[in-house]
């Protein structure tokens, strides 16, 4: 395993930069790379650094002594969607979803899907509310590329047109491929 910082654009035109931990397998005679964990915003990491270095340690001051202490923040957010990614691959869901959904331009219909799914799993929305919940959590696919929802207001709806027909035209793919995927899910032949 190894650390990788990329950068992402955001909406108001900054570039902010993530820390993964990142780690390569070989798959099919090939050299594959994928994340294990995203670690967080890099300014944010670098401001926490020498309280955590404190803590790793064993330096830092005992509970009680110190009110400005490392507090550990938002962890819940993690783990559900770590868990989620977990399924996906003891299941061998995304080779059964890339078999039966194909591919739709530069991202698989099976990364939409997982985040559809992921959604309804950790944090159950519409897909106007998945918009919300993919701008306040950092969320991404298989190859590690951030799901970052598009705005546009119109009326009451502040999401894009485009990325809710998007979000829409994945359901109807696993709409149609319903009755493929609960029969290899039962039969237990999606599993790697």
């Amino acid at each position: 395993m190894f650390v990788r910082i990329i950068k992402v654009p955001s909406s108001n035109g900054t570039i902010n930069e993530y820390v993964r931990i990142v780690e390569s397998y070989r798959k099919d005679g090939k050299v594959k790379q994928r994340i294990v964990a995203g670690v967080g915003r890099r300014d944010v990491l670098a401001a926490m650094l020498p309280k955590l270095r404190q803590l790793l340690e064993g330096s830092a001051q005992s509970e009680g002594e110190n009110e400005e202490g490392t507090q550990i923040l938002d962890s819940y957010r993690w783990g559900p969607l770590l868990v989620v990614r977990t399924l996906f691959e003891q299941l061998g869901l995304w080779e059964l979803l890339d078999r039966s959904l194909g591919r739709s331009g530069p991202l698989k219909w099976a990364d939409r899907a997982f985040v559809l799914i992921a959604n309804r799993m950790v944090h159950p929305s519409s897909e106007h509310g998945l918009a919300n919940w993919l701008d306040s959590d950092f969320f991404c696919d298989r190859e590690g590329r951030r799901f970052v929802p598009r705005w546009r207001q119109r009326g009451r709806v502040r999401v894009d047109d485009r990325q809710l027909e998007v979000w829409y035209r994945t359901l109807d793919k696993l709409l149609g491929a319903k009755g493929e995927l609960e029969s290899a899910l039962f039969s237990g032949t999606c599993s790697a």
